[in-house]
């Protein structure tokens, strides 16, 4: 009930606050679970995303954000989960912990280039993402989050109401990659190839705004 009205709430606020703008959600696949793996510029990016996808997520979230009880309520709602600025440093710590997530059946989010992009430009990705797939065999989902650099970058502390988009790209499924590949290569593959689809999803938003 709280997960639907925090939906809600989340819905509203982007839609009415950003214009938001959500694509490619009839493309995803039936298959659960499933790794999100989006751009990230701005603390908008999680709720947003959240609210976007279908089901269920589990993300982490740095505890800073759980500080505000009505901002904690509604983002815990939607699966966000608490990382201390000591722990975020720990890769192996952070990894475990989605791993856990995705053996017990939950779709997460991951923002694979680590941090959030001072200039909102993609930066380069961290091979977490891939790890947790070919060890999962669960399917990667490029997402492209678009205008929430602008709307609230990391230099400021509230948002403006510029508009975002959203988009769901196609599936990236490490079970259909060439068997006589070792897991380092599967791994260095799915990154490939989530890096081609992330960079050409912000080209095309590059070339709308000229």
């Amino acid at each position: 009930m709280l997960y639907g009205l925090a939906r809600i709430v989340f819905y509203l606020y982007y839609k009415l606050y950003h214009r938001i703008e959500i694509y490619g959600v009839d493309t995803l696949p039936s298959k659960r679970p499933l790794i999100l793996a989006a751009n990230h510029a701005s603390y908008l990016d999680p709720p947003a995303i959240g609210m976007a996808f279908p089901d269920k997520l589990r993300f982490i979230a740095w505890e800073g954000l759980f500080s505000n009880f009505f901002m904690r309520v509604f983002i815990t709602a939607m699966g966000a989960v608490p990382v201390s600025q000591e722990n975020k440093g720990s890769a192996a710590s952070l990894l475990r912990q989605v791993l856990g997530f995705l053996e017990e059946g939950f779709n997460v989010l991951i923002f694979p280039e680590g941090k959030r992009s001072e200039d909102g430009k993609l930066m380069p990705l961290e091979g977490g993402v891939a790890l947790l797939s070919v060890r999962t065999m669960t399917p990667v989902i490029p997402v492209w989050i678009e205008g929430s650099h602008k709307a609230m970058s990391p230099s400021m502390s509230f948002p403006r109401p510029y508009k975002l988009k959203i988009f769901f790209g196609e599936a990236i499924d490490p079970s259909l990659f060439p068997e006589e590949l070792t897991e380092k290569e599967t791994r260095s593959l799915l990154l490939e190839k989530l890096n081609d689809a992330l960079s050409e999803m912000q080209e095309k938003q590059n070339k709308l705004t000229f």
